[in-house]
């Protein structure tokens, strides 16, 4: 019995030391490695296991150093560049990638540019509702749309929409002086304004003891009751004398007319230059050079200011004949552009001389 207690124990003692030597390696004997075949730091043994996962340089061995492969970076196996006689490259390199920092996206912020004149841009409703010209009613004196030569043109009108003629008396004296004069200068001085028409004939005369006016405006009528004819010249003159009795004299611009209007007792009229109607000569059977844009003017004037009153149109030319056919054409031309039936429009001619031929467009508003 105790020879038996004693075996079992040298079993077990025995069986200690196998697992003590199995885990801490005592009572091995390491195998001599052939310095030809040394271990690559990092990478075992060469090509001991190519199913194995490849090992990183990073990954440390049991004696806490660093496995470092010529071989290996930190993605991958590295191409095995032999040289020619069969060993490993002398140098090997290892590249990285870019570094890239935190970049925050631009700030973009969407702006309209005409915000504050997209309201204006829009169409106005009004405009394109708004009744057709083809609807407008027949009663109407002219139609209201586009490109129709019966529509008012204001960049044709002839008629001046001044009262008057306007003189400046203190402006020539300030020309033939060469220089302003002094208020207290224009104490003394006397002054006087003649028109004078073609004949030289004095046709109105203006005169003063002192102080020239500045504007001086004359309705073209004279003390008579004469008015100015269209296409007739008339000349002012102006005469000046100063405290010392020297005379000043001055001739201003003549006046001319291709057509006025006034009233006078038996209506409104418009008087027409027959030389710009009908030419140099006044004899010419259809309108020439400035008529058609002057009779045109003359009916958007009665469009504006007279429309509804009954028209009578006298001409007077060098025969009696001459005249029917002018006043005809006149007529004719009025009716189209007042759109007027020809009864609405009466006419009259008469033989004149060739200072009084002339047109004349009466307005029977009396």
């Amino acid at each position: 019995m105790k020879t038996l207690k004693i075996l079992f124990v040298g079993l077990l003692a025995f069986s200690f030391v196998t697992d003590a030597n199995a885990l801490f390696g005592f009572g091995r004997k390491k195998k001599k490695k052939d310095k030809g075949s040394m271990d690559l730091p990092g990478l075992g043994t060469p090509r001991s296991n190519p199913s194995a996962p490849p090992r990183m340089a990073q990954e440390a061995d049991g004696m806490g150093q660093s496995n470092y492969s010529e071989t290996e970076t930190a993605i991958g196996d590295y191409p095995n560049q032999e040289t020619p006689g069969g060993g490993l490259p002398s140098e090997i390199e290892i590249r990285s990638g870019n570094k890239r920092g935190l970049q925050k996206p631009p700030l973009r912020i969407e702006v309209d540019a005409f915000d504050s004149i997209r309201d204006s841009l829009k169409p106005d409703q009004q405009l394109l509702l708004a009744e057709s010209p083809l609807t407008v009613v027949w009663r109407r004196t002219h139609p209201e749309f586009l490109r129709n030569t019966r529509v008012i043109k204001p960049s044709i009108s002839t008629f001046d929409e001044r009262p008057g003629i306007i003189f400046s008396p203190l402006v020539r004296l300030q020309e033939v002086l060469s220089r302003k004069p002094e208020k207290r200068e224009l104490r003394g001085f006397q002054w006087s304004l003649t028109i004078a028409d073609e004949e030289g004939k004095v046709f109105q005369h203006y005169e003063g003891n002192s102080f020239p006016p500045s504007e001086l405006v004359w309705s073209g009528q004279n003390d008579q009751g004469d008015w100015i004819q269209a296409g007739r010249a008339y000349s002012p003159v102006y005469m000046f004398t100063d405290p010392n009795g020297t005379p000043y004299t001055k001739v201003g611009q003549p006046l001319q007319f291709k057509g006025m209007v006034h009233q006078e007792r038996d209506g409104l009229h418009l008087s027409l230059d027959s030389a710009s109607l009908f030419g140099s000569a006044k004899s010419a059977q259809k309108l020439t050079g400035d008529g058609p844009r002057i009779i045109r003017s003359a009916g958007d004037l009665i469009k504006r200011r007279y429309s509804g009153i009954p028209i009578r149109v006298e001409v007077y030319a060098g025969s009696k004949s001459l005249a029917d056919l002018q006043a005809d054409l006149v007529e004719s031309r009025l009716t189209q552009h007042l759109m007027l039936m020809p009864q609405d429009i009466s006419t009259d001619s008469l033989r004149v001389s060739y200072t009084d031929q002339r047109v004349e467009i009466i307005l029977l508003n009396r």
